[in-house]
């Protein structure tokens, strides 16, 4: 993509999707539901291609608001527990050692519990940032600076290592 050109939808979408989804599948927990997220922000997204001005947005920081906030009208249709139980049920990658796997489950599980209990903009700031967004597209989505963004991922990293010294304490 060349910067500040419009580039094909269907190249957006085809550079994207992958990030949207794994963004998404952290924020709603299920898989099916990240599926159902996921097409929901493309029907948007296609939907108000026609309005996108690379000018005022990078791609990536234009369909990751939507994202946010599919995301986000999703979760609030559920109530909380139900979170943290479809969260909690998040299956790892496959892997071959049926001991490493269990053990990598449980660290999977425990950090997911972790992370939900952060404050709702840190777990953002993670999510938005292990997605590969850039600081600046970070700070542009939850409505500050760059530098706001890299101190809001910082704390919310320390917070966690916190969090698990005391869990495992």
């Amino acid at each position: 993509m060349v910067p500040g050109e419009k580039p094909p939808f269907e190249e957006l979408y085809r550079d994207f999707v992958n990030r949207i989804y794994a963004y998404v599948r952290t924020q709603v927990g299920s898989q099916a539901d990240a599926e159902d997220v996921t097409s929901h922000v493309f029907i948007k997204a296609w939907e108000a291609y026609p309005r996108y001005e690379p000018q005022g947005a990078t791609p990536a920081s234009w369909l990751f608001r939507i994202a946010r906030n599919a995301a986000l009208d999703h979760l609030r249709s559920g109530n909380r527990k139900e979170r943290l139980a479809r969260a909690v049920a998040h299956e790892p990658a496959e892997v071959e050692d049926p001991s490493l796997m269990a053990t990598e489950r449980i660290q999977h599980q425990e950090l997911l519990v972790l992370v939900e209990q952060l404050p709702e903009r840190q777990r953002e700031a993670i999510s938005l940032r292990h997605s590969g967004l850039s600081f600046q597209e970070v700070g542009a989505l939850l409505g500050s600076s760059e530098d706001a963004a890299k101190m809001l991922y910082h704390r919310a990293l320390r917070a966690l290592r916190a969090a698990a010294v005391e869990a495992a304490g």
